[in-house]
């Protein structure tokens, strides 16, 4: 079974149920937000639950959702009630100034003065990029309130489109800096593997970090990764073939 759906009160409820019918983990497959409870436009029921698919991704790793805090799911919530009515299918230009929107009124709320600016805008992505002299607010310790404010948006910008479209959320290039760093570290460690003929294991990497070295490294020969262990425990290694 490489898919299965779950549901729940909380989306955490929902995400759990789901990894229980698959029999996965969190860092093997990518979730996919179907139903969330509050107000739908139209002929549409109120949903009181929330309703996720979780799918097997081909290779471990991908990006852990993070609830954001409390503060953030009000701005969400309070988002949402707002909102103007939406087709039934949203067209993925109006999905991408969707959530520029509700992203100009979070940061508002939180004291950031930034411009939200669409960057990317395909059918299976949609990038947001806050640019500004101060957004470091924004990103938080090794970016976790940043993979809040993705969350909250993404929510917010798919509520009522048929099909998810992944929306990223990055302030002054952050995640693409980020990327590089990791790429880089992994390139420094798989030298460090075949200069000494010994396996490097790299913990502490959230689950897209470990999938960018995954990726950094699948074209040498001379190293192979994998990555072992479970949840907070789950490690990275780096072994010289």
């Amino acid at each position: 079974m490489d898919c299965a759906e779950g549901s729940g009160k909380t989306l955490e409820e929902a995400q759990q149920a789901a990894l229980a019918e698959l029999g996965a983990t969190a860092d093997e497959v990518q979730f996919e937000i179907l139903e969330r409870p509050g107000p739908l436009t139209g002929l549409f029921r109120r949903q009181q639950e929330y309703r996720v698919r979780a799918s097997r991704t081909p290779m471990t790793g991908e990006s852990e959702a993070q609830e954001p805090s409390a503060a953030v799911e009000e701005i969400a919530i309070s988002g949402d009630e707002q909102s103007a009515e939406v087709a039934e299918q949203m067209p993925h230009q109006e999905l991408a100034e969707a959530g520029r929107d509700l992203l100009s009124r979070i940061i508002t709320l939180m004291g950031v003065e930034g411009e939200v600016r669409i960057e990317e805008c395909t059918d299976e992505e949609v990038r947001l990029n806050v640019v500004g002299d101060d957004v470091g607010l924004l990103i938080g310790r090794h970016g976790v309130t940043l993979d809040a404010l993705q969350l909250v948006v993404a929510i917010g910008a798919n509520r009522e489109a048929n099909e998810g479209v992944r929306v990223i959320v990055d302030a002054e290039d952050y995640r693409a800096r980020h990327k590089d760093m990791i790429e880089s570290k992994a390139q420094k460690l798989a030298a460090e593997a075949k200069a000494t003929g010994r396996e490097i294991v790299v913990p502490d990497l959230k689950a897209y970090e470990r999938r960018l070295m995954h990726l950094a490294l699948e074209d040498d020969p001379e190293v192979e990764t994998y990555s072992e262990g479970t949840g907070d425990d789950r490690v990275l290694v780096i072994s010289p073939v």
